[in-house]
């Protein structure tokens, strides 16, 4: 038996062992990064060493133009060796970051792949893109310059025992100011931890803003509301910017605040041991050694604080990434869920089956049964729980009580892909791909044949308009469609769930954008692909579903009538007034 287990490695502890745990699989590259950046700095230590062999060798007037030369060609080597030591620690260690960054990146969109529509009813879409691009980034910095900039760290302490090895006065002179620097690092820490938070949860709300306004361009074109939006969303990025440029002051201020008392200190030295060599208490090479070593401490201890900088990012981003990596699938296999079953044949069935929204009750007591191979219609004014049903159907959602079966089993024990694939689903908001026809067409179906694809757009009316078009079926289509008409789309849709081949097809008000002569055509074209599998439609129209083997009303969640089309018409009640409403409207129209 086959359970979900989450793939990825985060989690709600520290964030940094989230981190560390996709970086666990890499561990060799960065541990031969890690050790072949040590063995430079080694390497690079031995600079002060000759440096002063070579003062020393002037100052005994010992030295002469081949010697000259052969100091050069050492330190020589001692740059260009620690020059491709670090080239090859980079590779080894941004390669690996980028591989830790696939892996995450892979498992946060498969990860939100899998969750229900609460989460996303919970969540904006801006807010979630943010953390898999913006917040993402911080944590691939982190385990890529981030780490390699705590490998540098390993020269602080070699630094210090090249320096008391020349002398250690003047390196008591300076480690004086580290506790100064400690305490600095330790309030910048703190602030640029919270900050990042502030500044990352403000990224996510221009995301959103702008995805909200992009999805609904046309919404806010039709209401003038376009100079609204753009102070609205100047305002979002003012806070932005405010916040951003909180967070670059202080770290900008810890980088120079770290650099400036290195600096100090190195003054400090000049000065110090200046006097020392004056009194004959330091030979003059073992100052100038001294003080490359101090350069070269410098760089280490004034990087500290973009490293603290993308440690915290890093740490933060991780943190907004593990809270939507620990969302748990609301509609998932479990313990209970049963792999032996045979293929779905479609037979439906709703046993007392309630469900609401939080507080707010949706479906009372809905007991419906649906045979294999028959088609049933559920029509009903808007809000009065139609769609809601079919959400069950499909497991957008479960059940609070009761239960719904599939060919006698509870949906809940049949595996979530093996019931959707059975499941052709039309929704009421049609979504297509900015991709060609063809490829949304066969979205469930990529193998399909030509014949195949030429039968599901000639039974949902769609076959002529494509014929029509210059590139016919590789027409490229725009965002969500939008050189579609709305009645195009849907029957794109209907074209996209009748390939599929499913055991049970729903249509939830999927001729609502078509007019009634087509709506009439595509009726005619599904009668086929109707008789050889379960459907279920939803629809305002009673033109539409009066074909039906059984006709059910729903009114505040409850089923209140039920019969064909002649039975209810016959029954005088909720479906007879609707019908001779819709008549009087098609009447009118006409007139």
């Amino acid at each position: 038996m086959t359970v979900y287990q989450p793939e990825h490695k985060a989690s709600l502890g520290h964030p940094v062992r989230s981190i560390f745990a996709y970086a666990r699989p890499y561990a060799w590259d960065y541990l031969r990064g890690a050790i072949l950046g040590a063995a430079f700095l080694l390497i690079d230590l031995a600079m002060p060493v000759v440096i002063r062999t070579v003062i020393t060798a002037f100052q005994q007037d010992v030295m002469t133009p081949r010697l000259l030369g052969f100091y050069f060609i050492v330190l020589l080597g001692i740059a260009s060796g620690t020059g491709v030591g670090r080239y090859y620690q980079r590779l080894l260690m941004i390669k690996a970051s980028r591989k830790c960054e696939y892996d995450l990146r892979n498992d946060y969109f498969r990860h939100v792949q899998r969750l229900g529509q609460g989460f996303f009813h919970r969540n904006k879409t801006g807010d979630i893109m943010a953390r898999a691009v913006n917040d993402l980034e911080y944590v691939r910095m982190f385990l890529g310059p981030g780490l390699m900039g705590s490998v540098d760290m390993i020269r602080v302490p070699l630094s210090l025992a090249v320096m008391i090895y020349f002398s250690a006065k003047l390196t008591l002179i300076t480690i004086i100011p580290m506790p100064l620097v400690s305490v600095m690092v330790y309030a910048f820490i703190t602030y640029i931890h919270r900050q990042s938070g502030v500044v990352q949860d403000q990224f996510a709300r221009v995301t959103s803003r702008v995805q909200e306004n992009l999805a609904g361009a046309r919404v806010v074109k039709a209401y003038a509301a376009a100079s609204r939006e753009e102070r609205d969303f100047r305002k979002e990025c003012e806070a932005y910017m405010r916040q951003s440029m909180g967070l670059a002051l202080v770290t900008n201020f810890a980088w120079v605040s770290v650099g400036t008392v290195v600096g100090l200190t190195i003054l400090l030295v000049l000065w110090r041991g200046g006097l020392l060599v004056i009194n004959g208490q330091l030979p003059l090479g073992d100052l100038v050694g001294f003080m490359v070593c101090v350069m070269m401490l410098a760089w280490p201890l004034a990087q500290f604080g973009w490293v603290m900088t993308l440690y915290q990012r890093g740490a933060v981003g991780m943190k907004r990434i593990s809270e939507i990596l620990a969302e748990e699938p609301a509609i998932r296999d479990d313990a209970d869920t049963r792999y032996d079953l045979p293929p779905v044949k479609g037979a439906v069935t709703f046993e007392r089956v309630r469900f609401g929204f939080e507080s707010r009750p949706v479906l009372h007591d809905i007991n419906l049964s649906v045979p294999q191979g028959k088609t049933v219609a559920i029509v009903g004014p808007t809000g009065s729980g139609k769609s809601s049903i079919v959400s069950l159907l499909t497991r957008e959602y479960d059940p609070a009580e009761g239960r719904v079966f599939i060919d006698g089993v509870d949906a809940r024990r049949i595996p979530v892909a093996k019931l959707r694939e059975a499941i052709g689903y039309v929704p009421q908001d049609t979504f297509l791909f900015s991709d060609t026809i063809r490829a949304n067409v066969t979205l469930g179906r990529p193998d399909a044949a030509q014949t195949e694809i030429d039968y599901a757009c000639r039974a949902a009316q769609l076959h002529e308009t494509i014929e029509g078009l210059e590139q016919g079926y590789d027409t490229l289509l725009g965002e969500r469609g939008v050189n579609l008409s709305g009645g195009q789309k849907q029957r794109l849709a209907i074209a996209r769930a009748i390939l599929r081949d499913p055991k049970i097809l729903v249509l939830d008000d999927a001729l609502s954008s078509v007019d009634t002569h087509t709506e009439e055509r595509i009726l005619n074209g599904l009668e086929e692909v109707t008789t050889q599998r379960t459907s279920v439609i939803i629809s305002h129209r009673v033109s539409t579903v009066r074909h039906a083997d059984e006709i059910v009303v729903v009114d505040d969640g409850r089923i209140v009538e039920r019969g064909t089309h002649a039975d209810l018409l016959a029954l005088g009640g909720a479906y007879a007034a609707m019908h001779a409403r819709q008549q009087l409207e098609a009447q009118l129209e006409e007139t």
